[in-house]
């Protein structure tokens, strides 16, 4: 099976010069065979995220590209207007060719989201509820290819209801997506998972779900020629974006940072055998692999590259 990219943009060097290395990747991850490429999309700087918009980038890409399909890795449906929102991805998909693989969320709580439901203006206590109305008439606009009696989207959104993903950590909303028949990003970095597992959520979506099942699961993998090279690319990383780490004093600092963040680093036959063994595999449907290296890193690409051998060992 081919891979998937999950791409964040880590902010530090001047927006316009993340935005074209990024295009850059997803043009080089299509050459390699990349199936997918998925855009981390935060708002205001959180977690040193860098693309608060993330439908202008996706059109962006899509004209510098021909197969690769694209996510939204999501959009926070609490901050968007669901009509402003059919429109924006509506739009988006017919400039991709139909490529736009259609990511929502609600934020990842802990701190990452706080500044974002400020900014604009929604309370924070207020996310499921304003979630799950808004992501239901989404699906509606999309399905119906009306806005109201009388009023049609345009452009028309063809099968682009069929292409909603909800990423969440909360069980209803598992639920919710598989009656829906969307597909699931679970994880358990958010304030309804506290770090848990993503299994009962896979479950809670599985035996709800009527259709076809669409699960995706991220993996962070740092692949070189053995521990000590990555270890070294680490050093770059850190040097490159030094307020996005932890302090980290030594090898034994560096180690537990990796483990406690869940990254899979070492040789390409190395990381397929501990991926063969990860929980979360038996389930995915699609696996969006994660280098956790600024996109400037003079090894992001080399990276890349062994990520398909990664994904050639360890096939789904």
């Amino acid at each position: 099976m081919n891979p998937a990219l999950f791409v964040q943009l880590r902010s530090g060097p001047p927006a316009g010069e993340i935005y074209r290395r990024t295009i850059e990747i997803t043009v080089r991850a299509e050459q390699l065979g990349y199936r997918t490429v998925w855009f981390a999309s935060r708002h205001f700087q959180a977690h040193h995220a860098a693309l608060p918009s993330v439908f202008p980038f996706v059109a962006a890409a899509a004209q510098h590209t021909d197969r690769i399909r694209l996510g939204t890795g999501v959009v926070s449906v609490p901050f968007e207007n669901p009509v402003r929102l059919a429109e924006d991805a509506a739009v988006t998909d017919a400039l991709s060719g139909g490529r736009l693989e259609l990511g929502l969320g609600k934020g990842l709580g802990f701190g990452h989201s706080a500044s974002s439901y400020t900014g604009f203006g929604v309370a924070d206590s207020e996310r499921e509820t304003i979630y799950t109305e808004r992501v239901a008439e989404l699906a509606r606009i999309l399905a119906d290819g009306r806005v109201a009696d009388g009023i049609e989207l345009y452009p028309p959104p063809g099968t682009l209801r069929s292409r909603i993903w909800q990423s969440t950590g909360n069980i209803e909303t598992a639920r919710r997506a598989g009656l829906a028949g969307d597909g699931l990003l679970p994880h358990g970095n958010s304030q309804a998972r506290a770090g848990r597992g993503v299994t009962e959520l896979v479950d809670a979506y599985l035996a709800e779900c009527r259709s076809t099942p669409r699960v995706g699961t991220t993996v962070a993998v740092l692949p070189g020629e053995g521990e000590r090279d990555c270890l070294a690319m680490l050093d770059t990383d850190i040097a490159l974006s030094p307020a996005y780490y932890p302090p980290l004093h030594d090898t034994a600092d560096k180690r537990k940072y990796l483990a406690d963040n869940r990254i899979l680093l070492g040789t390409p036959d190395r990381i397929a055998e501990a991926l063969r063994k990860h929980p979360d595999r038996p389930f995915a449907t699609d696996v969006l692999y994660s280098i956790p290296l600024a996109l400037h890193h003079p090894r992001y690409l080399e990276c890349l590259a062994r990520v398909g051998a990664v994904a050639a060992l360890a096939p789904s």
